[in-house]
């Protein structure tokens, strides 16, 4: 082989590595945009991530609110600082119709005595903060359990509640006198 051959044999040799490391630049850089996109990607769903967090604390703050109105409402009856049309108050007050229940077995025996204290402590107008307090439990706590007595007995609020515990005798003759 002459010299000319050699040199031209080299010189193709050095563009093939030439092409070749070009071509390696090249998926380089789109693996570099595809991380990239992948980063922007991860970051959008973080952000989203955070408004759900921020929408949920908000939904609970506004639950925790209506649950305190709803509490301080049913002290306010409890105490007989509002007065009631007729209407309302025989609605409040009409036959629970878990008393037909109750003389085959009391929904009450479903209960654990946790949850017996807490529906004494509700029909006796205390709220959320005051019932944790005197339990010694936080007031999430109390919700939970409230929860849990609301889905057992089948009732949807808080003055069903009350009627509950008014009508299976949870309040004592004097508290009733009193109410």
């Amino acid at each position: 082989m002459t010299r000319i051959e050699q040199a031209e044999t080299r010189t193709a040799q050095a563009e093939t590595r030439t092409e070749q490391a070009e071509a390696r630049t090249e998926q380089a850089e789109t693996r570099t945009e595809q991380a990239k996109t992948r980063a922007e990607s991860a970051e959008t769903r973080t952000e989203q991530a955070e408004t759900r967090t921020e929408l949920a604390k908000t939904r609970t703050e506004a639950a925790e609110i209506r649950t305190e109105q709803a509490e301080t409402i049913l002290e306010r009856l409890v105490n007989e600082e509002v007065h009631l049309s007729s209407e309302i108050s025989t609605r409040l007050l009409k036959p629970n119709p878990l008393r037909a229940i109750a003389d085959r077995t009391s929904p009450l025996e479903q209960l654990t005595g946790r949850q017996r204290k807490i529906l004494q402590l509700i029909a006796e107008g205390r709220n959320t903060k005051q019932i944790g307090e005197i339990l010694q439990i936080s007031p999430k706590t109390v919700e939970y359990h409230r929860m849990k007595l609301m889905n057992c007995l089948n009732i949807h609020d808080v003055p069903g509640l009350v009627r509950c515990a008014m009508q299976a005798g949870l309040l004592p003759e004097e508290k009733l006198a009193a109410h």
